[in-house]
């Protein structure tokens, strides 16, 4: 839950929640987190029905360098902040069940 992450945390969460309310209107659209930290590692800048800026791929890397984690969606707890080290694995382990949502781009970007 947004109440039980710090300062920074939230603002890392508001962020990401930024970028899917303008890509597919959803504050939290399925596998944003997968999606971004995708953009943030390859550079891209596609996602949904909008382009990421570089302003806002920067606020991102330096929030979760802050913070020392990523913010990933739990179906119990909400939005939830996890150690960096915990990310990596969750993202290696499950990039393959969610690169469909990297990959769902609508053409008209």
């Amino acid at each position: 839950m947004l109440t039980d992450l710090t300062y920074d945390q939230r603002a890392l969460a508001n962020a990401m929640s930024e970028i899917s309310e303008a890509a597919y209107c959803a504050g939290w659209m399925d596998g944003l987190e997968y999606a971004l930290w995708h953009l943030l590692t390859t550079g891209e800048t596609r996602y949904g029905r909008s382009k990421v800026t570089s302003e806002e791929l920067a606020r991102l890397r330096s929030l979760s360098e802050r913070c020392g984690g990523w913010i990933i969606y739990d179906e119990q707890k909400d939005e939830t902040f996890v150690p960096l080290d915990d990310w990596l694995r969750i993202f290696h382990d499950g990039f393959a069940e969610h690169r469909r949502f990297v990959e769902d781009h609508d053409d008209e970007a």
